[in-house]
Protein backbone atom coordinates (compact mmCIF):
# COMPACT_ATOMS: atom_id res chain seq x y z
CA UNK A 1 0.00 0.00 0.00
CA UNK A 2 1.03 3.90 -0.84
CA UNK A 3 0.90 6.34 1.92
CA UNK A 4 1.72 10.01 1.64
CA UNK A 5 3.74 12.30 3.51
CA UNK A 6 1.80 15.85 4.64
CA UNK A 7 3.29 18.74 6.33
CA UNK A 8 2.02 19.11 9.68
CA UNK A 9 -0.55 22.08 9.73
CA UNK A 10 -2.47 23.31 13.04
CA UNK A 11 -5.76 21.35 12.95
CA UNK A 12 -3.22 17.93 12.98
CA UNK A 13 -2.32 18.35 16.10
CA UNK A 14 -6.10 17.04 17.48
CA UNK A 15 -5.75 14.85 14.69
CA UNK A 16 -2.26 12.84 16.12
CA UNK A 17 -3.55 13.10 19.70
CA UNK A 18 -6.63 11.16 18.61
CA UNK A 19 -4.85 9.09 16.72
CA UNK A 20 -2.46 8.20 20.10
CA UNK A 21 -5.74 7.53 21.56
CA UNK A 22 -7.21 5.27 19.12
CA UNK A 23 -4.17 3.39 19.16
CA UNK A 24 -3.79 3.13 22.03
CA UNK A 25 -7.12 1.63 22.60
CA UNK A 26 -6.90 -0.90 19.22
CA UNK A 27 -3.02 -1.58 19.33
CA UNK A 28 -1.75 -0.89 23.07
CA UNK A 29 0.95 -3.13 22.07
CA UNK A 30 2.86 -0.23 19.63
CA UNK A 31 3.46 1.76 22.78
CA UNK A 32 2.93 5.42 21.04
CA UNK A 33 3.13 7.80 23.40
CA UNK A 34 0.18 9.13 25.65
CA UNK A 35 -1.28 12.44 25.82
CA UNK A 36 0.25 13.77 28.09
CA UNK A 37 3.70 14.03 26.31
CA UNK A 38 1.98 15.16 23.43
CA UNK A 39 0.11 18.15 24.85
CA UNK A 40 3.07 18.67 27.47
CA UNK A 41 6.08 18.87 24.92
CA UNK A 42 3.86 21.34 22.87
CA UNK A 43 2.75 23.68 25.51
CA UNK A 44 5.20 23.71 28.02
CA UNK A 45 8.86 22.03 26.64
CA UNK A 46 8.52 23.98 23.33
CA UNK A 47 7.76 27.58 25.61
CA UNK A 48 11.03 26.50 27.29
CA UNK A 49 13.09 26.05 24.71
CA UNK A 50 11.35 28.76 22.14
CA UNK A 51 10.88 25.73 19.63
CA UNK A 52 6.95 26.70 19.88
CA UNK A 53 7.68 28.23 15.99
CA UNK A 54 9.89 25.88 14.30
CA UNK A 55 8.55 22.37 15.61
CA UNK A 56 5.78 21.98 13.28
CA UNK A 57 8.87 22.75 10.59
CA UNK A 58 9.88 19.34 12.37
CA UNK A 59 6.88 16.78 12.28
CA UNK A 60 6.10 14.60 9.31
CA UNK A 61 2.79 12.61 8.65
CA UNK A 62 1.94 9.96 6.51
CA UNK A 63 -1.89 9.05 5.66
CA UNK A 64 -3.05 6.37 3.51
CA UNK A 65 -5.61 6.79 0.94
CA UNK A 66 -8.47 7.41 2.99
CA UNK A 67 -6.72 10.45 4.51
CA UNK A 68 -6.20 8.10 7.77
CA UNK A 69 -3.08 9.12 9.64
CA UNK A 70 -0.87 6.02 9.82
CA UNK A 71 2.21 7.51 10.72
CA UNK A 72 4.10 10.89 12.42
CA UNK A 73 8.15 11.40 12.67
CA UNK A 74 8.88 13.90 15.10
CA UNK A 75 11.00 15.41 17.57
CA UNK A 76 9.97 16.03 21.53
CA UNK A 77 10.72 20.00 20.46
CA UNK A 78 12.71 20.77 23.80
CA UNK A 79 15.35 21.60 21.92
CA UNK A 80 17.66 18.67 21.72
CA UNK A 81 17.34 18.60 17.70
CA UNK A 82 18.79 14.60 17.52
CA UNK A 83 16.38 12.87 18.39
CA UNK A 84 13.13 11.16 16.71
CA UNK A 85 10.05 9.34 18.07
CA UNK A 86 8.07 7.32 15.68
CA UNK A 87 4.37 6.85 16.24
CA UNK A 88 2.88 4.07 14.31
CA UNK A 89 -0.61 2.67 13.59
CA UNK A 90 -1.11 -1.02 13.63
CA UNK A 91 0.04 -1.97 10.05
CA UNK A 92 2.06 -4.59 7.98
CA UNK A 93 4.34 -1.67 7.07
CA UNK A 94 7.15 -2.96 4.25
CA UNK A 95 10.63 -2.30 5.20
CA UNK A 96 11.10 0.24 2.13
CA UNK A 97 8.29 2.49 4.13
CA UNK A 98 10.17 1.94 7.62
CA UNK A 99 13.35 3.10 5.72
CA UNK A 100 11.34 5.99 4.34
CA UNK A 101 10.65 7.23 8.34
CA UNK A 102 14.14 6.37 9.17
CA UNK A 103 15.19 8.49 5.84
CA UNK A 104 13.11 11.50 6.95
CA UNK A 105 14.55 11.56 10.57
CA UNK A 106 17.59 11.64 9.42
CA UNK A 107 17.23 14.12 7.33
CA UNK A 108 14.97 16.55 9.36
CA UNK A 109 16.41 16.14 12.92
CA UNK A 110 20.09 14.98 13.17
CA UNK A 111 22.45 17.10 14.72
CA UNK A 112 25.09 18.09 13.06
CA UNK A 113 28.02 19.76 15.72
CA UNK A 114 31.72 19.94 14.43
CA UNK A 115 31.46 17.97 11.01
CA UNK A 116 29.98 14.77 13.22
CA UNK A 117 26.07 14.24 12.79
CA UNK A 118 24.46 12.22 15.38
CA UNK A 119 20.16 11.33 15.57
CA UNK A 120 18.87 9.18 18.28
CA UNK A 121 15.63 7.21 17.42
CA UNK A 122 13.49 6.03 20.28
CA UNK A 123 11.37 2.65 19.47
CA UNK A 124 9.11 0.51 21.16
CA UNK A 125 11.78 -2.33 22.62
CA UNK A 126 9.51 -4.79 20.91
CA UNK A 127 9.89 -3.37 17.60
CA UNK A 128 12.18 -6.36 15.94
CA UNK A 129 11.39 -4.98 12.40
CA UNK A 130 12.25 -1.46 12.96
CA UNK A 131 15.24 -2.33 14.92
CA UNK A 132 16.97 -4.64 12.48
CA UNK A 133 16.52 -1.52 9.72
CA UNK A 134 18.93 0.14 12.18
CA UNK A 135 20.62 -2.26 12.50
CA UNK A 136 22.09 -2.06 9.06
CA UNK A 137 22.16 1.16 8.69
CA UNK A 138 24.44 1.56 11.45
CA UNK A 139 22.56 2.64 14.35
CA UNK A 140 24.21 1.13 18.08
CA UNK A 141 21.96 0.78 20.86
CA UNK A 142 22.82 3.11 23.79
CA UNK A 143 22.36 1.90 27.40
CA UNK A 144 19.60 4.19 28.63
CA UNK A 145 15.99 3.58 28.27
CA UNK A 146 12.86 5.84 28.42
CA UNK A 147 10.93 3.65 31.26
CA UNK A 148 7.08 3.49 31.64
CA UNK A 149 5.23 2.53 35.12
CA UNK A 150 2.01 2.03 35.61
CA UNK A 151 -0.81 1.55 39.06
CA UNK A 152 -4.29 0.24 39.16
CA UNK A 153 -6.21 3.02 40.54
CA UNK A 154 -7.02 2.10 44.06
CA UNK A 155 -10.52 1.11 45.40
CA UNK A 156 -9.68 3.51 48.15
CA UNK A 157 -7.74 6.44 48.08
CA UNK A 158 -6.33 8.00 51.11
CA UNK A 159 -4.72 11.36 51.02
CA UNK A 160 -2.44 12.07 54.24
CA UNK A 161 -1.26 15.41 54.72
CA UNK A 162 1.07 16.75 57.38
CA UNK A 163 -0.31 19.44 59.69
CA UNK A 164 -0.53 22.76 58.22
CA UNK A 165 0.02 21.43 54.69
CA UNK A 166 -3.76 22.04 52.23
CA UNK A 167 -4.57 20.84 48.94
CA UNK A 168 -5.42 23.30 45.85
CA UNK A 169 -5.70 23.29 42.11
CA UNK A 170 -4.86 25.80 39.52
CA UNK A 171 -8.22 27.37 40.05
CA UNK A 172 -6.85 29.01 42.53
CA UNK A 173 -3.28 28.77 42.53
CA UNK A 174 -1.72 31.42 39.94
CA UNK A 175 1.09 30.72 37.13
CA UNK A 176 3.48 32.39 38.98
CA UNK A 177 3.14 30.70 42.19
CA UNK A 178 3.17 27.16 40.17
CA UNK A 179 5.61 28.56 37.87
CA UNK A 180 8.33 29.52 40.64
CA UNK A 181 7.73 25.86 42.26
CA UNK A 182 8.62 24.28 39.58
CA UNK A 183 11.46 25.88 38.77
CA UNK A 184 12.91 25.07 42.53
CA UNK A 185 11.59 21.26 42.10
CA UNK A 186 13.71 21.09 39.49
CA UNK A 187 16.60 22.70 39.89
CA UNK A 188 16.59 26.28 37.82
CA UNK A 189 15.65 28.76 40.07
CA UNK A 190 17.77 28.61 43.05
CA UNK A 191 17.15 31.69 44.78
CA UNK A 192 14.16 33.32 47.10
CA UNK A 193 12.89 34.96 43.16
CA UNK A 194 12.48 33.60 40.21
CA UNK A 195 15.87 34.06 37.65
CA UNK A 196 13.54 34.73 34.76
CA UNK A 197 9.65 34.32 34.04
CA UNK A 198 9.58 31.66 31.57
CA UNK A 199 8.14 28.73 34.35
CA UNK A 200 5.01 31.32 34.63
CA UNK A 201 4.63 31.89 30.99
CA UNK A 202 5.03 28.12 30.24
CA UNK A 203 2.20 27.24 32.54
CA UNK A 204 0.16 30.08 31.10
CA UNK A 205 0.42 28.40 28.32
CA UNK A 206 -0.34 25.05 29.85
CA UNK A 207 -3.66 26.36 29.92
CA UNK A 208 -4.25 26.27 26.39
CA UNK A 209 -3.63 22.72 25.71
CA UNK A 210 -6.67 21.09 24.84
CA UNK A 211 -6.63 17.93 27.25
CA UNK A 212 -5.38 20.15 30.37
CA UNK A 213 -8.34 20.08 33.19
CA UNK A 214 -7.64 22.77 36.08
CA UNK A 215 -9.11 20.57 38.49
CA UNK A 216 -6.31 17.99 37.77
CA UNK A 217 -3.83 20.63 37.88
CA UNK A 218 -3.36 19.90 41.71
CA UNK A 219 -0.85 21.64 44.61
CA UNK A 220 -0.31 21.46 47.79
CA UNK A 221 0.05 24.51 49.58
CA UNK A 222 1.77 25.23 52.85
CA UNK A 223 0.58 27.59 55.88
CA UNK A 224 1.67 30.92 53.86
CA UNK A 225 0.33 29.76 50.58
CA UNK A 226 3.38 28.76 49.43
CA UNK A 227 3.57 25.82 46.70
CA UNK A 228 5.40 22.73 48.42
CA UNK A 229 4.13 20.01 46.32
CA UNK A 230 2.76 20.19 42.84
CA UNK A 231 1.63 17.47 39.93
CA UNK A 232 -0.41 17.13 36.88
CA UNK A 233 -2.78 15.05 36.07
CA UNK A 234 -4.34 14.27 32.10
CA UNK A 235 -6.92 12.14 31.73
CA UNK A 236 -7.53 9.79 28.69
CA UNK A 237 -10.96 9.57 28.65
CA UNK A 238 -11.37 6.20 25.90
CA UNK A 239 -8.63 4.57 27.43
CA UNK A 240 -9.58 5.01 31.00
CA UNK A 241 -6.13 6.52 32.39
CA UNK A 242 -4.06 9.23 34.11
CA UNK A 243 -1.10 10.02 33.46
CA UNK A 244 1.32 12.29 35.71
CA UNK A 245 3.34 14.94 33.80
CA UNK A 246 5.02 16.42 35.76
CA UNK A 247 5.72 16.02 39.44
CA UNK A 248 7.55 17.78 41.40
CA UNK A 249 8.74 18.63 45.28
CA UNK A 250 10.32 22.28 46.33
CA UNK A 251 13.24 21.15 48.28
CA UNK A 252 12.74 22.15 51.62
CA UNK A 253 9.77 19.72 51.97
CA UNK A 254 11.28 16.68 50.62
CA UNK A 255 10.48 14.00 52.71
CA UNK A 256 7.62 14.54 54.08
CA UNK A 257 5.09 12.72 52.10
CA UNK A 258 3.80 15.72 50.21
CA UNK A 259 5.21 14.06 46.81
CA UNK A 260 2.56 10.92 47.62
CA UNK A 261 0.13 13.09 48.93
CA UNK A 262 -0.49 15.45 45.32
CA UNK A 263 -0.23 12.18 43.69
CA UNK A 264 -3.10 10.07 45.61
CA UNK A 265 -5.07 13.34 45.63
CA UNK A 266 -4.63 13.37 41.67
CA UNK A 267 -5.85 9.86 41.57
CA UNK A 268 -8.81 10.61 43.40
CA UNK A 269 -9.84 13.09 41.22
CA UNK A 270 -9.51 11.27 38.57
CA UNK A 271 -10.85 8.20 39.72
CA UNK A 272 -13.71 10.22 39.91
CA UNK A 273 -13.83 10.70 36.21
CA UNK A 274 -13.69 6.96 35.49
CA UNK A 275 -10.03 6.22 35.40
CA UNK A 276 -8.92 2.97 36.03
CA UNK A 277 -4.83 3.23 35.75
CA UNK A 278 -2.23 5.74 36.34
CA UNK A 279 1.00 6.17 34.16
CA UNK A 280 3.53 7.68 34.59
CA UNK A 281 6.96 8.29 32.37
CA UNK A 282 9.81 7.11 35.40
CA UNK A 283 11.09 3.98 36.59
CA UNK A 284 12.47 5.74 39.76
CA UNK A 285 11.88 3.72 43.29
CA UNK A 286 9.69 6.76 44.45
CA UNK A 287 6.79 5.73 42.27
CA UNK A 288 7.44 2.01 42.84
CA UNK A 289 7.08 2.18 46.72
CA UNK A 290 3.79 3.82 45.92
CA UNK A 291 2.76 1.11 44.29
CA UNK A 292 3.17 1.22 40.75
CA UNK A 293 4.88 -1.20 38.95
CA UNK A 294 7.39 -1.01 35.48
CA UNK A 295 4.85 -1.65 32.25
CA UNK A 296 7.48 -0.94 29.25
CA UNK A 297 10.71 0.59 28.39
CA UNK A 298 11.69 2.11 24.83
CA UNK A 299 15.24 1.97 23.22
CA UNK A 300 17.24 4.31 22.29
CA UNK A 301 19.37 3.52 19.24
CA UNK A 302 22.16 5.99 18.16
CA UNK A 303 24.16 6.43 14.73
CA UNK A 304 27.34 8.84 15.05
CA UNK A 305 29.11 9.87 10.97
CA UNK A 306 30.46 12.21 9.76
CA UNK A 307 27.81 11.64 6.96
CA UNK A 308 25.12 9.64 6.95
CA UNK A 309 25.15 8.48 3.51
CA UNK A 310 28.97 7.56 4.07
CA UNK A 311 27.95 3.85 5.46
Amino acid sequence: MKYTQKKFETHDFLRIRDFLKHSLKSSPNLKNWFIDRWNFCRYWGQIMHNTFEMWPETVGIWEDEHKEIVAVVHPEGDGNIGEAYFQLADRDFSNEFLNELIDYAEMKLALHNEGVTTLDLIVNEEGEQLKELLKKRSYILQDGKETTSYMNVPHDVKVELPKGFRISDANEVGDFEKGFAHGRAFGYYKGDYPDHNVAERCYISLRNAPDYIPELDVVILDQNNEVASFTTLWYDELNKIGILEPVGTIPKYRKMGLGKAVIYEAIKRVKDKGAERIFVGSGQPFYLSMGFSLAYSKEVWQKRTSLFNAD
